[in-house]
């Protein structure tokens, strides 16, 4: 059914249950939706702008990192109530040439909360924990699985497996716009970031334009992008 909208730049749900219809005249609406949801969640199609579609790439990947014993434990300890995001340092690895050898775990908390998660963290890891920290203090005090304590930018995306997971959309933005991870990464490895983030992974581009415009940073994300490679345009 799929291969029936192959031609098609990007499709829209409608356009697939349309094109299932025309198919199949002997099925109902609720039949394209349920075959359109089954191939989403196969891989058969994939999400490239809101309420936009296209047929899977075979060069292409869902995003999905494994997580640390550490960030697991954080993510239990702090409330699941809360609305929070983890990003280890040590996923840059996959896009990097400069590989980096001490992680360290930045929880992003909502705004209003980031002192009481400090607080309730801090006598567990005495020495390895900051608060919003600068530039120079965070360098300062850098150490293997150093935490950092910082605020959640509002809409930050979330994760697909559990909502305090880094999306690469985010983990893109907030290379540019993160004043502690622009400290941490050469300038010069950004383009090669981008390139392979597009070439190997589906990349939701509504969602990191929304959230690069969320923190200001759509035209510098737009620096290291190859227009070419984008599905919805600008």
């Amino acid at each position: 059914m799929v291969h029936n909208l192959s031609h098609q730049k990007n499709f829209s749900r409608e356009d697939f249950i349309t094109a299932f219809q025309k198919k199949n005249k002997n099925k109902r609406k609720n039949s394209g939706r349920y075959n359109f949801q089954k191939l989403l969640e196969n891989g058969d199609i994939y999400r490239v702008g809101r309420n936009s579609y296209h047929i899977a790439e075979d060069s292409k990947r869902n995003y999905s990192y494994l997580y640390s014993e550490l960030s697991l434990e954080l993510a239990k300890k702090i409330e699941e109530q809360l609305d929070f995001r983890i990003f280890e340092l040590v996923q840059l690895n996959e896009f990097v040439n400069h590989q980096i050898v001490h992680n360290v775990i930045f929880v992003s908390v909502e705004s209003g909360l980031g002192t009481y998660v400090f607080d309730s963290l801090k006598e567990r890891y005495t020495g390895k924990i900051l608060f919003n920290p600068s530039v120079e203090t965070f360098h300062q005090y850098w150490s293997d699985d150093m935490i950092i304590i910082k605020k959640l930018v509002f809409e930050s995306p979330k994760g697909e497996r559990d909502v305090w997971e880094t999306k690469l959309e985010k983990m893109l933005v907030d290379l540019v716009a993160d004043k502690l991870l622009l400290s941490c990464v050469s300038r010069e490895e950004y383009d090669d970031i981008f390139h392979q983030a597009f070439r190997d992974f589906y990349i939701d581009e509504s969602k990191l334009f929304r959230y690069a415009s969320r923190r200001n940073a759509k035209s510098k994300v737009l620096l290291h992008i190859d227009k070419t490679v984008l599905r919805m345009g600008l």
